[in-house]
């Protein structure tokens, strides 16, 4: 996905697993008049979602948010009376002793949401971070390093 900032829509509720922009912002970043919010179990749009996002960048241009790149997990305890089936099974379905699927990169803008897979990096946060920020970056064509302007107490 490449988006032109000037000529990108707003994010709508067009997915509710899209993350608020609002929530839970860890960290705030700028690079070239963009506006990078670090999220951490962030809140999504909708309600009733199946998956869990624990780490999320939301990008800002001239006051509108108009990307997203997410870290997300598919919430097996919620799934499992979504859809009638035992968490155990789910979880040998899954092939995880725990609550959560494998973790899977997903970006959203321009009304699209599209999937990169299967996070590979390691789970440092810092490393994460990293991660999501380049994401961000090449998606909207910056090349200016990202600058650290705001980080939760």
């Amino acid at each position: 996905m490449i988006l032109d900032r000037n000529e990108a829509m707003d994010i709508e509720m067009t997915f509710p697993t899209i993350p608020n922009p609002d929530s839970a912002v860890v960290r705030v970043y700028t690079a070239g008049g963009l506006e990078m919010r670090y999220h951490r179990n962030a809140e999504l749009m909708g309600s009733d979602v199946v998956i869990a996002s624990p780490y999320s960048l939301t990008v800002h241009f001239n006051g509108r948010y108009i990307f997203a790149v997410s870290i997300e997990r598919d919430d097996l305890r919620t799934m499992s009376p979504m859809i009638g089936i035992p968490l155990r099974e789910l979880q040998e379905e899954y092939g995880v002793k725990g609550f959560y699927g494998e973790p899977k990169i997903s970006l959203y803008g321009e009304g699209e949401k599209e999937s990169l897979g299967v996070y590979q990096g390691v789970n440092d946060e810092e490393e994460i971070i990293r991660f999501l920020l380049s994401v961000a970056l090449d998606t909207v064509d910056e090349i200016a390093e990202p600058v650290l302007v705001q980080k939760a107490r």
